[in-house]
């Protein structure tokens, strides 16, 4: 790359993490589906008591392709819809949480009474999703998707995480994971979110966020954790990963 290639590619970086940091996700004020089914508990303390994210996990760019090709697909159920009623999509939800409050759901089929999840994945991913089936998180997500669509009245018998291949160039190795909806998925999420909650209440009144947080038990799930700061023994920025 030339000297004024470089300046330019500066000045697009520079843009688009202008951009990004700005959009609704980055700015969440509560809790949604896609994060109340991670197995760990101070990760979800964490996100209650609003600690600053330590590990971004990148620059936004896969997080950015993933939100365009959900539009790009929102867009194509729209015109398969046709009118007929069949298809809903970015279906705004609503969950008897103060703590999950509301989210938005992929797509809901109300001929085949489906709530699905789409998923923009690499090839780990799709490997891991086609031979062990979806990680708690995403599978709870689903199931709170579905829940909140029966709660507004959608008939709702099962559920599905389309994994949609990232790297490929064609759409040979799209999987489409299924399961029936069990909306005691969804309801025994919720109350794990709520219980952990108050908790945070009590202890954050006592000691702050830091002191609160490391009361928590976590799980092994820390590569992608956005308080996730292995270097940090006393816990006074993240969570360093021990209990």
């Amino acid at each position: 790359m030339t000297d004024h290639g470089r300046e330019i590619a500066a000045r697009l970086k520079e843009t688009f993490y202008a951009y990004t940091n700005r959009l609704a996700r980055n700015q969440q004020e509560t809790m949604g589906p896609s994060e109340i089914g991670s197995p760990c508990d101070r990760r979800i303390a964490m996100s209650l008591l609003r600690v600053a994210p330590v590990n971004p996990g990148g620059d936004n760019w896969a997080s950015f392709v993933g939100t365009c090709v959900h539009a790009g697909l929102a867009e194509m159920f729209l015109w398969a819809n046709a009118g007929t009623g069949r298809y809903a999509v970015e279906v705004p939800l609503k969950f008897p949480s103060a703590y999950v409050p509301h989210g938005t759901g992929d797509l809901l089929d109300r001929t085949l009474c489906m709530f699905l999840d789409h998923k923009l994945m690499g090839r780990w991913s799709l490997d891991k999703l086609t031979t062990k089936g979806p990680s708690p998180t995403y599978r709870v997500q689903v199931h709170t998707y579905a829940y909140g669509a029966q709660l507004k009245g959608e008939k709702i018998d099962h559920v599905a995480i389309i994994g949609w291949p990232r790297e490929a160039g064609t759409l040979d190795d799209l999987y489409v994971w299924t399961e029936p909806y069990d909306p005691s998925v969804a309801i025994d999420a919720l109350k794990r979110v709520e219980r952990i909650g108050e908790r945070v209440k009590a202890l954050d009144s006592i000691g702050g966020p830091a002191t609160a947080a490391r009361q928590f038990d976590i799980a092994e799930d820390c590569r992608f954790c956005p308080f996730h700061a292995p270097k940090d023994d006393q816990g006074e920025r993240g969570c360093n990963g021990k209990r």
